[in-house]
């Protein structure tokens, strides 16, 4: 899924001759903290809901403002993962996107990003997570599915994680099946290391506490 796949259509454009005023009356209204700035389709810069608060007269035009930070953008055929790490590194709550001609098209936002990721991790799809704890030498995906296969479980997504203290794998099974006791005696068998297992009902008590956790750190 593509950047362009995923723009937000309601999410409006700061002009230059807009007073201050206008651009926090647009953020408060739609909950962003940054607006892009736009000129005959052209992106100028990322306006910061900070900036604008230390304005002396906030009825001051934005093109009189100053901008000499950063100016994300990402261009209309990247991935969507290079966004998640644009969002992540730059603290956004938008991202502009532009084509290949430097144009702006429109902006990503964290909800948008969400949903398609959720679509990536079968997040959607019923069924139980299996999370095993394994040393990166011994990580196999092709065993790991093979296992799988052998209790007739697919796997419909499959995540790792770094452990930094301790450099292990943590690796996350999403799977098609709620019964899982088979699959995990299996893996216990190839002296895997079970760390947790989740059912449908604790699955999406943990998504929402996830989702709320990573939209407080977003909006952070």
């Amino acid at each position: 899924m593509l950047a362009r796949d995923l723009i937000s259509t309601v999410v409006p454009i700061l002009h230059p001759l807009d007073p201050g005023s206008r651009a926090l009356r647009l953020m408060n209204e739609y909950h962003l903290t940054q607006l892009p700035l736009v000129l005959e389709n052209k992106y100028l810069a990322l306006v910061e809901e900070d900036d604008i608060l230390d304005l002396e007269d906030p009825e001051i035009a934005l093109e009189n403002m100053e901008y000499n930070g950063p100016k994300p953008a990402i261009a209309e055929n990247a991935h969507f993962f290079e966004a998640i790490r644009l969002f992540h590194e730059m603290k956004l709550t938008v991202l502009p996107v532009i084509s290949h001609e430097k144009e702006y098209i429109g902006v990503l936002t964290k909800d948008s990003l969400l949903a398609a990721l959720a679509q990536y991790n079968g997040v959607k799809e019923h069924g139980g997570i299996l999370v095993l704890d394994l040393d990166p030498r011994d990580y196999s995906l092709s065993e790991i599915a093979r296992i799988a296969e052998s209790n007739d479980v697919t796997l419909l997504s499959v995540n790792t994680l770094t452990n930094p203290a301790s450099g292990r794998f943590e690796v996350l099974l999403k799977t098609n099946r709620q019964e899982l006791q088979g699959l995990v005696a299996t893996f216990e068998r190839f002296n895997y290391i079970i760390k947790y297992t989740i059912t449908e009902e604790q699955e999406e008590e943990l998504l929402k506490k996830n989702y709320d956790l990573l939209m407080n750190y977003i909006s952070m």
